[in-house]
């Protein structure tokens, strides 16, 4: 993947290491607040590298600076509310099919939630497969204050993740939630000390990065997909998944090298 081309973009940065894309939210001075303009750099970003999945494997999404994302800018905000009196649904449809993306790339998705992850920006990072967060990180759809339902995708995958009880807690009273809660109710899966996060990102990637390709990508929808599915159902696509994968060398050398391990004993632990 070329990221030369993403050279001139003002708002996100774009690095590839290895078979990883890397985005950077880049206005710090603004808390990396999404204007037009970094929607639409986004979204150029994204459509390239979901046709890049022969390429690329991972891709993570950080903020630069003390947030991760605090949300659509002020400016924008009442920029956008003036569109859509007259354009309304598909304006804000446009921004939600943005965050869409993070969770329909076939790349697995990893957010590093380095500070405040507020309103949109929380919904972009709950679009990605995967959330670690710093112990600095703190989270909040603050939408309601404004009498304006979270448009991006938030209400559903937050439900989904924490539970129609904690996802109306948090959308209605409009809270602020730490990082230890947001942890306990699974709404990010790692939280870690601040100083740790990038390494912390970069190991998971390096390892999901390794595996042979695409079997990420067909967990990742089963995962997505199995529960709406009857347990039959879900299995099926399992197995079709591993049928596919098992006519790969690689695989079927990974399996006979899990056997000589004696599997799990040949992993290690992680420190407690």
């Amino acid at each position: 993947m070329d990221t030369s081309d993403f050279s001139e973009l003002q708002r996100v940065r774009v690095r590839q290491v290895g078979r990883r894309v890397e985005i950077t939210l880049a206005r710090p001075e603004q808390r990396n607040a999404l204007d037009f303009a970094m929607w639409d750099e986004l979204d150029m970003v994204l459509r390239a590298v979901a046709e890049e999945d022969d390429e690329i494997r991972v891709v993570t999404l950080t903020g630069e600076g003390s947030a991760f994302c605090a949300g659509v800018d002020f400016q924008a905000i009442g920029e956008s509310l003036a569109i859509e009196r007259r354009r309304y649904p598909s304006f804000i449809r446009r921004w939600a099919g943005v965050a869409d993306r993070f969770e329909r790339v076939p790349q697995t998705t990893i957010a590093a939630i380095n500070g405040a992850a507020v309103g949109a920006g929380l919904e972009i990072a709950l679009a990605c497969d995967i959330r670690i967060a710093s112990d600095r990180s703190s989270f909040c759809l603050p939408q309601m204050q404004m009498g304006i339902v979270p448009d991006a995708g938030g209400t559903s995958r937050l439900a989904k993740l924490v539970g129609p009880s904690l996802a109306k807690d948090m959308v209605l009273s409009c809270r602020v939630v730490s990082p230890e809660e947001a942890l306990r109710s699974g709404l990010v899966s790692r939280v870690v000390d601040h100083d740790d996060l990038s390494a912390e990102l970069d190991g998971l990637a390096t390892h999901i990065e390794a595996l042979p390709w695409p079997a990420a990508y067909f967990a990742t929808v089963a995962i997505d997909v199995g529960p709406q599915l009857d347990p039959r159902r879900a299995a099926d696509i399992e197995g079709i998944a591993d049928q596919v994968m098992l006519r790969q060398d690689e695989v079927n050398g990974r399996v006979e090298s899990f056997q000589r391990t004696k599997g799990l004993k040949g992993l290690q632990a992680p420190p407690s």
